[in-house]
């Protein structure tokens, strides 16, 4: 065929005419119209669609339609015997509206919850027009909407590969029950399964494809709510396509994240009613009393009642705060007194809350000052180079928005000269709980820009965050949850090499600190029950 110009102005259509024609086609050929369309996502759109070519007598030789790529292009190429009947089909076209070029970018909404609502068949349709539209009108009727379509007839003239997707299980029963009495030919390539991939099932946008993994983890009902709260937000939804892309590039690190990311998610079904917190054993060192909380997603928040007045050591994911304070108020621990507030980094998990107690009650937040990075640019990965960099900016700013993280408008920083040394750590400031004197130590730089350790060389108290981990307390909903191997050893950290010897340098200045007689010997780590160095 050759190349012609006809009514190339008006549309973006590529017009060929042919030069031979070949005895053994079943449908003469004198024109082939190439060209894109922008359909609307929904059950119905390619029946229609396909039905205005068949009226014009055209007969469809290649389709191809991939939600996952862009839910509202569809490419095709179809062949007419008249140039009356092209000259119909395109007035048709611009009749209808249909739109030749892109619009605006919108929302990528969520349609998909269920895998079990998904079919991939492979169906054998005769080449001649009309044949799609006959087709697409079953899957109308059974409000299927078609999510991948691919026909090309060089390569296999009477074979489809068709994905859809409708909103009832029973419905893929019954449209399966409907071809079958049609007499259509088929081969099921894929029927939805909690067991398969959600990678390789084609036609899934990206936001779906995580509200799939996130349900084998999470209830209906909660999957739900994150679901309205994605369609709600054009920049997460945004996030989330741009998180899912960036991932693609970094297949070793998606498994780890999600993780962590259904972590910040499964919070938003643990507030109100279902928010409980397990408090762990007080201890009373000096005049100080030592309370330990364990939230619903496992972080620890350490509460200290000095005089009149209370401090806490991290502060949790924002989206327990008001549930937080009614727990405190039940133990008459009244949350107003809290006056201060030291983070350890600037991870959701560990100074979600902080922002909400500045608000509210003008309590102090301390931060190494580094953090302010991490804080500002969204990026927990802030300070550091490599693949993952942009993927942990986009995951940052996703946990933040699901677990509802504030930070304070106005933070006190630690002070970052170093003034001596504990073990291979820089000693960069001081503070005082009661009659408890802590040292800020400065991390090496394994987990996150910012992270501080707080020591007491006196009783032998350190608190490590994300560090030493008590994993034998965790429970197997945490475990499942956190993946806290992965979790502490391998993506979210800055330099996993680093952060190993930074274990063993905590254990090791733990081991060589206080007298013998004064030394209580405590680790308070951020997720598990606080222990002493001799229980592992």
């Amino acid at each position: 065929m050759k190349k012609e110009n006809l009514n190339k102005k008006e549309l973006p259509v590529k017009i060929y005419k042919h030069i031979s024609k070949s005895k053994k086609e079943n449908f003469e050929t004198d024109l082939l119209a190439k060209f894109r369309v922008f359909l609307d996502d929904r059950p119905g759109s390619l029946a229609v669609f396909s039905s205005l070519i068949s009226a014009c007598n055209a007969n469809i030789s290649f389709f191809h339609y991939d939600r996952s790529m862009d839910s509202t292009k569809v490419v095709v190429e179809v062949q007419m015997q008249k140039q009356k009947d092209l000259n119909e089909l395109l007035r048709m076209l611009k009749d209808k509206q249909y739109s030749f070029e892109k619009s605006a970018v919108g929302k990528d909404d969520v349609q998909i919850t269920a895998l079990e609502n998904i079919l991939e068949i492979k169906a054998r349709l005769l080449n001649k027009p009309g044949t799609l539209a006959e087709f697409a009108q079953l899957f109308k009727r059974h409000n299927a909407n078609v999510i991948y379509m691919f026909y090309n007839e060089d390569m296999d003239p009477e074979a489809a590969n068709i994905a859809l997707a409708t909103k009832d299980t029973k419905e893929i029963d019954m449209l399966l029950d409907v071809i079958n009495a049609n007499g259509y030919q088929y081969r099921v390539l894929y029927r939805g399964s909690d067991n398969e991939k959600v990678e390789y099932i084609i036609g899934l946008k990206h936001v779906e494809k995580f509200f799939l993994r996130l349900k084998k983890l999470l209830s209906d009902s909660d999957v739900h709510e994150i679901k309205e709260l994605v369609d709600s937000s054009q920049e997460l939804s945004a996030d989330l396509v741009r998180f899912y892309s960036e991932a693609g590039n970094n297949l070793e690190a998606i498994d780890i994240f999600e993780k962590v990311l259904t972590l910040a998610s499964a919070s938003r079904s643990r507030t109100g009613s279902r928010f409980s917190m397990k408090e762990m054993p007080a201890l009373k060192i000096g005049d100080v009393e030592i309370y330990g909380f364990k939230m619903p997603t496992s972080e620890n928040i350490y509460l200290f009642k000095h005089a009149d007045e209370l401090t806490m050591i991290d502060s949790g994911y924002g989206i327990y705060y008001e549930d937080f304070k009614s727990a405190l108020r039940k133990k008459s621990l009244d949350p107003e007194k809290i006056k201060r507030i030291y983070l350890t980094h600037a991870d959701a998990d560990h100074a979600g809350m902080s922002g909400y107690f500045s608000v509210e009650f003008g309590t102090e937040v301390f931060l190494h000052p580094e953090s302010k990075y991490v804080i500002e640019n969204g990026n927990r990965a802030s300070g550091t180079a490599g693949k993952l960099l942009d993927l942990n900016k986009y995951y940052t700013r996703l946990v933040n928005k699901f677990s509802e993280c504030r930070f304070p408008d106005k933070i006190k920083y630690f002070s970052s000269s170093s003034t001596d040394k504990a073990g291979v750590f820089n000693v960069t400031d001081t503070f005082s709980i009661g009659s408890l004197e802590f040292m800020v130590l400065e991390s090496l730089g394994g987990h996150i820009l910012g992270n501080v350790f707080f020591f007491n060389k006196k009783y032998g108290l350190i608190f490590t965050a994300d560090y030493l981990l008590n994993v034998r307390s965790l429970t197997e909903e945490d475990k499942k949850t956190l993946n806290v191997y992965k979790y502490l050893l391998i993506s979210p950290n800055s330099n996993s090499n680093v952060f190993k010897d930074e274990m063993e340098d905590l254990k090791s200045l733990i081991k060589h600190s206080g007298s013998s007689k004064n030394n209580a010997g405590f680790i308070f780590p951020g997720h598990g029950d606080y222990y002493s160095l001799s229980e592992k």
